[in-house]
């Protein structure tokens, strides 16, 4: 299984034509397209103007055939008018598992990750009425990654998965970027994501895995101890929460 990322923000009052279109254009093209399984728009919680097109693919191979047909420029470009300008940068997963960056202006940022299966595919979970998506960004220390992997896999979760309101959750290695570990939940009601922040279950699982995160986070943490002020802040390690807007599964 494959999953782009595609990041842009959009001008404050087109917020509902970039909808519509996605909807309404965007959807019908992708459920052409061989190997795409499941496409859906997601809005930020925290930041309006920024949305997320998801999409899930059979393969690597199906996704960069998309991308190299033109299909997705032409998808791109239905939007574009849409688009804040941006100095972002350009994200894509080459044929050979690297990272390659580009610059780019009035462009949607785009992201690619290899998943690995599981007995419940996420398509299932994420397609099911008005999905919460949170989408937590790591930044791990050098030679810390496999530890990282390691503890997240085997401890981190399997308890999640069985957190009330938690559909769905995997890992994705993204440690050739600098370092980063994804964690992406997927949540059946903003309700359960704020209760498992509030109840200090997500701290717990983060105290697991701070040791191996890097020198920023860890003199952050230490200046936490020593002062009643709090430095570290959920930007340390990039929590973003979405709500799906309109999604559709599709038959291949």
């Amino acid at each position: 299984m494959f999953i782009r990322l595609v990041e842009a923000s959009v001008h404050g009052d087109d917020a509902t034509r970039l909808e519509y279109i996605y909807s309404e254009l965007i959807i019908p093209a992708l459920e052409e397209i061989e190997g795409c399984i499941f496409a859906g728009l997601l809005k930020n919680l925290e930041q309006p103007k920024k949305y997320m097109s998801l999409t899930i693919w059979v393969s690597e191979q199906s996704a960069s055939a998309y991308v190299e047909s033109g299909q997705f420029d032409n998808n791109v470009d239905q939007v574009r008018p849409l688009l804040e300008d941006s100095a972002e940068w350009k994200i894509q997963l080459s044929r050979d598992n690297t990272i390659k960056y580009s610059p780019v202006s009035n462009s949607p940022v785009v992201k690619s990750y290899p998943v690995e299966e599981d007995e419940h595919p996420i398509t299932e979970e994420v397609s099911t009425g008005r999905s919460y998506l949170r989408i937590i960004s790591y930044k791990v220390k050098e030679g810390a990654q496999k530890e990282f992997a390691d503890i997240y896999t085997s401890e981190i979760l399997s308890e999640l998965k069985k957190i009330e309101g938690c559909k769905y959750a995997f890992l994705v290695d993204n440690s050739d970027n600098e370092g980063e570990m994804l964690s992406i939940s997927i949540w059946d009601t903003l309700e359960h994501v704020n209760l498992y922040e509030e109840k200090g279950t997500a701290d717990g699982f983060l105290a697991r895995v701070k040791h191996t995160l890097g020198d920023l986070y860890q003199w952050k943490m230490a200046l936490d101890q020593r002062s009643s002020s709090k430095t570290i802040t959920s930007q340390d390690i990039g929590i973003d929460k979405y709500t799906l807007i309109t999604g559709k599964k599709f038959r291949q």
